[in-house]
């Protein structure tokens, strides 16, 4: 004679699929914290690499022009007067002013161009420059207010420029800078850095310089 048991059908428990979910879920997070860090401290390099190049570009300038640096405050106002110093266009045209002979100056710093927008592709191919809303006073201490030229850093807001603590400009005024001569640096990827301490420094910013 044969028994017939009642044995429990094959399968997962409501219990089991939640733990598997749990799990997928986890791993998922952490998949996508690890990628978000690689692909910042990829914009980190890539930054680092930009002010690099800019700071030879600098060096290049002040050694053309006596020794005198420009003014720039770390302000919003100083990411145009990066630009304008280092791709010599104080016209703000998008193009390299000319010489007293004519001839079309060359930007100090090579790697700069010219591009419409964050988007685009060309911004690979080097350090990206596009108009953006300013006012304030340009490098000439002229007023103006609209769109100006500035470079972008890789989370697309403009570097910063700021003499340096024991350099004077062509008026004499000393910089409030961290280094001896000029910082030029990014917000970093929170773009935060605009209230000033009681001394008139920004601590945000301090700590960007620290890191670029």
């Amino acid at each position: 004679m044969k028994y017939r048991t009642n044995k429990p059908a094959a399968g997962f428990t409501l219990i089991e699929i939640l733990v598997v979910i749990a799990i997928l879920a986890t791993l998922a997070a952490g998949a996508w914290t690890a990628k978000g860090w690689i692909d910042n401290k990829q914009l980190t390099t890539t930054a680092e690499s930009h002010i690099g190049l800019m700071s030879q570009a600098m060096n290049a300038y002040r050694a053309d022009n006596g020794d005198i640096l420009p003014h720039g405050k770390g302000d919003a106002i100083s990411a145009n007067i990066l630009y304008t110093a280092l791709y010599c266009d104080e016209d703000n045209d998008g193009n390299p002013d000319k010489d007293e002979n004519g001839s079309t100056r060359m930007p100090y710093c090579e790697q700069l161009i010219i591009i419409e927008n964050t988007k685009s592709k060309e911004r690979e191919e080097g350090i990206p420059c596009i108009k953006i809303k300013l006012s304030g006073k340009d490098v000439k201490g002229k007023k103006f207010k609209g769109k100006r030229y500035a470079i972008i850093d890789p989370w697309n807001n403009p570097y910063r420029y700021r003499l340096g603590c024991e350099v004077a400009d062509e008026d004499g005024k000393v910089g409030m800078g961290i280094n001896p001569d000029f910082d030029i640096f990014s917000l970093g990827p929170d773009a935060k850095g605009d209230g000033l301490t009681k001394d008139g420094d920004n601590t945000d910013n301090i700590s960007n310089i620290q890191v670029w």
